[in-house]
């Protein structure tokens, strides 16, 4: 099974210092849940929201699917935006592992 059908199948991976979650956010109470990819830093023991727009699916399945495409565009363009430059730049090389 490759990464990103694990973490579809399972909700998340973990790469180097790095757990990745596929989870849900209701930042608005009258919206529908928006799916977001939560990372996990063992370095700085923090978590972190994947700032790259994720396209809204019709369905939560195809919400989840367009997630991991955005972390597949993440690896192989190297563009993650995680709040913070140096935790972006390393989990960028981290998933980079994942895309060879």
């Amino acid at each position: 099974m490759d990464w990103k059908e694990k973490l579809l199948e399972e909700g998340f991976i973990e790469v180097g210092p790095f757990r990745v979650e596929l989870t849900l956010d209701q930042t608005f109470m009258d919206l529908e849940y928006i799916p977001r990819v939560a990372v996990y830093d063992e370095v700085t023991g923090s978590w972190y929201v994947l700032r790259n727009p994720i396209p809204r699916g019709e369905t939560l399945d195809e919400s989840w699917r367009n997630a991991v495409e955005v972390l597949e565009r993440v690896c192989l363009e190297g563009n993650a935006d995680l709040g913070e430059e140096e935790v972006s730049r390393r989990f960028v090389a981290a998933l980079r592992s994942l895309c060879r």
